[in-house]
């Protein structure tokens, strides 16, 4: 038996319209280059017209050239958090429920099952539901209208 140490994973991407509460996600192996590219081509098609904003982490994959291009290519701003700084993100909030709800405590046959299991449980979350639960919609959370 071998064991590598490492457990296997999926990753969500995601981002939430501030206002209106939509979300898009991106299910995929991992969290590389390729894969923010990949997201970042996934929001620029809604609408595709549409210029964006969106606020990322410093996480390494979301800073190559390749990615900035991929960005400026689907007409995405990307503005920057701090480094180590995920209160900051609020859909950090939306996530820690997902784990909670979706993958805490719970076996499925197949890491594509839970991947397939957690987009089920994001998109039946009504946009008002993700807003209130990323803190979006609380009074102290003031800076939309700058």
């Amino acid at each position: 038996m071998v064991i590598s140490g490492r457990n296997a994973r999926r990753v969500i991407h995601g981002a939430l319209h501030a206002r209106t509460g939509d979300l898009v996600t991106l299910g995929r192996d991992r969290s590389r280059q390729d894969d923010c590219i990949a997201f970042l081509e996934a929001l620029g098609q809604t609408p595709p017209e549409t210029p964006k904003l969106l606020i990322w982490d410093n996480a390494p994959p979301h800073h190559p050239k390749r990615v900035a291009a991929a960005a400026e290519q689907a007409h995405i701003t990307l503005a920057w958090l701090p480094f180590r700084s995920p209160e900051l993100t609020p859909c950090e909030d939306v996530w820690r429920l997902l784990k909670q709800t979706v993958a805490a405590n719970r076996v499925y046959d197949s890491m594509e099952t839970l991947l397939t299991q957690a987009l089920s449980w994001l998109h039946a979350c009504s946009p008002a539901a993700l807003l209130a639960r990323s803190g979006l919609t609380s009074s102290k959370f003031n800076w939309l209208p700058t």
